[in-house]
């Protein structure tokens, strides 16, 4: 039982994660913030199949489908973002691989996109020499190590967790930016669209007079 328990808690603690990082990505951009909260979603299931006793199967499909979710959103965030058909056939490979596992009962298949994922979301972290999101990528490397480990659903649990929250926190310079006003640039173009509006009206007044 304590050990029921403690993969509750986990799972409790992942759908947590979840809601957290789907209210974190709010700042993102539209691409990474789409791909992070899809992520969200199928860990979030993962989380809830816990309880009912299904994270063992779910975990082969949902796991290496969140983890190149992440891994698009990741590469749109530090590095540039895929084209929608080179990330849709990123997440269409990782969906063959988790029906592959499930099929199969071979957790191999699920493993291999897995750890892709986490050594190409280390890779774009470090492109931008973002401590957190490498530290995410780690995790998300982990729990594809996890998966191989029998009874380690907890842990499995909690990197996934941490790799969710570690990639929905926005960069400082994107953070500082939200928070600012308009820039100088902004500024200029408002002020020079108002000049012309300006003209225009007064060009209009002396034409009636």
């Amino acid at each position: 039982m304590a050990f029921d328990s403690l993969d509750i808690l986990a799972a409790l603690a992942l759908f947590t994660a979840c809601i957290g990082a789907w209210l974190l990505a709010a700042p993102l951009r539209a691409v990474t913030r789409l791909y992070l909260r899809f992520a969200a979603m199928l860990f979030a299931a993962l989380g809830a199949a816990a309880p009912l006793g299904l994270a063992d199967i779910a975990v082969l499909f949902l796991l290496p489908l969140g983890a190149a979710s992440l891994t698009v959103s990741a590469l749109a965030q530090f590095a540039r973002p895929l084209p929608a058909f080179a990330a849709s056939l990123v997440l269409v490979a990782a969906l063959a691989g988790g029906l592959a596992a499930l099929l199969s009962g071979m957790p191999l298949f699920a493993l291999a996109p897995t750890l892709l994922a986490g050594l190409i979301v280390i890779a774009a972290a470090m492109n931008s020499v973002a401590v957190l999101p490498v530290l995410a990528g780690a995790s998300l490397l982990a729990s594809g190590l996890v998966l191989l480990e029998q009874g380690a659903r907890a842990g499995l649990f909690l990197f996934c967790a941490a790799a969710l929250v570690g990639l929905a926190k926005p960069p400082a310079s994107q953070r500082a930016s939200s928070h600012q006003g308009p820039s100088s640039l902004q500024r200029r173009s408002a002020f020079a669209v108002e000049q012309q509006r300006l003209t225009r009206r007064g060009a209009a007044v002396s034409d009636l007079h």
